[in-house]
C-alpha cells in the first residue's frame, strides 16, 4: 500500500495512526521494528523539515536510511524516467518518502515501485503526512476532531498543504473558513470535493472577520513562485502575517499551526503564546512517521 492523497484514510483508521503515535511518543522505549529495514528518501525538491522528519522517524524504530537529497545528484538529471527510477530505487529499499516538483510525479513513481511510498509533497497536489501531524497535533491538544472550526490562511489555490487540509478534514465534524485574497481562494477541485461530501465551508478575504470563531488556525505562505508578478505575491503575503494582537483576539484556546517555512505567515512575537504550536507539530511530526511507516510495512 502507498500513501498518495489526503484522501485515502478513513476516519477509523485515521484515529488509530493518531493512537499509534501518541503510544510511541510516550513510550520510554521505542520498539525496533525496522530493524534490518531501509528507507529511501528522495527529495527532487528542497526540504528541511520533511526529509529530516521521515530519516529521524526510521533510525529511532532501528532503520537505516540511503538518499537522493535533490534533483542534481540522480538519474533523472540525465533524463531517466520516474517510473524507472521507481522500479530501481525499490530494489534498494524497503519503503519510500519522495518529493517531486509537479503534481501527480509521485503518483506516477509509484506505478513501478514494488515496495509502499509516502508522497512527501508534489507540487500543487498533496502532502499527506504534514496534514496526518497538523490533525494529530490538534487531537492531542483537543482531545477530538468534531465539533472545530478550521481556519485556513494565506494561498488556498496553490498551497499543497491548505488544500489537504480541506479534504482530509471532511472525515470529521469540522466547519472549514477559507481566508485569503479572492484570487487565492481554493479551485473548484477543492470546492467540489467539499460538496460533495457535504461539509460546510465559507470564505472570507480578512482573518479580522473570523478569528474570534476559530479552533484551529493553519497559516501557509503565499507562492511566489506560481506567479508571473512577485511583487505582487509578496504584496499579498503581507496582508496575511500573523501577530500576537491578533492572536489575543481569538479563542484561549485557539491553536496555531504553519508547517514552516514561515515566510510572511508568523511574526516571531507568537512564538511564546500558549497557542503557538507549529513546533510542537514539528516534533509531534517524527512519531506520526514512525507510526505511518510501521502500519505500511505490516500491510
Amino acid at each position: 500500500m502507498h500513501l498518495l492523497t489526503s484522501t485515502q484514510l478513513s476516519r477509523e483508521e485515521l484515529l488509530l495512526l493518531f493512537e499509534q503515535a501518541k503510544t510511541l511518543q510516550e513510550s520510554k522505549t521505542i520498539p525496533q521494528t525496522m530493524t534490518g529495514k531501509i528507507l529511501g528518501t528522495i527529495f527532487l525538491e528542497p526540504s528541511t523539515r520533511t526529509r529530516l522528519s521521515f530519516e529521524t522517524a526510521m533510525l529511532r524504530l532501528g532503520g537505516q536510511i540511503i538518499s537522493i537529497p535533490n534533483a542534481e545528484s540522480s538519474s533523472l538529471n540525465k533524463g531517466e524516467t520516474l517510473e524507472d527510477t521507481g522500479r530501481m530505487i525499490s530494489s534498494f529499499a524497503d519503503i519510500i518518502a519522495i518529493r517531486t516538483p509537479e503534481k501527480g510525479q509521485v503518483a506516477k513513481f509509484s506505478t513501478h515501485s514494488s515496495v509502499p511510498v509516502i508522497n512527501a509533497g508534489d507540487g500543487t497536489g498533496e502532502h499527506p503526512t504534514q496534514h496526518l501531524l497538523d490533525f494529530y497535533t490538534i487531537w492531542k491538544n483537543r482531545g477530538t476532531l468534531d465539533g472545530l472550526t478550521l481556519g485556513l490562511m494565506g494561498d488556498n489555490k496553490n498551497s499543497r498543504v491548505l488544500r489537504g487540509m480541506a479534504k482530509m478534514a471532511t472525515v470529521f465534524d469540522i466547519k472549514l473558513i477559507f481566508i485569503s485574497p479572492d484570487e487565492l481562494q481554493p479551485d473548484e477541485e477543492v470546492l467540489s470535493y467539499l460538496k460533495k461530501k457535504g461539509r460546510e465551508y465559507h470564505q472570507v478575504t480578512n482573518i479580522g472577520e473570523v478569528i474570534d470563531q476559530l479552533d484551529v488556525l493553519e497559516i501557509n505562505r503565499v507562492r511566489h513562485e506560481y506567479f508571473e508578478d512577485k511583487q505582487r505575491a509578496l504584496e499579498i503575503g503581507k496582508q496575511f502575517i500573523l501577530n500576537t494582537e491578533t492572536v489575543r483576539k481569538g479563542k484561549a484556546e485557539l491553536i496555531v499551526l504553519d508547517p514552516l517555512p514561515r515566510i510572511n505567515t508568523v511574526q516571531t512575537d507568537v512564538d511564546d503564546l500558549p497557542q503557538a504550536k507549529y513546533f510542537e507539530a514539528v516534533e509531534n511530526g517524527v512519531f506520526v512517521r514512525m507510526a505511518l511507516m510501521n502500519q505500511l510495512m505490516q500491510r
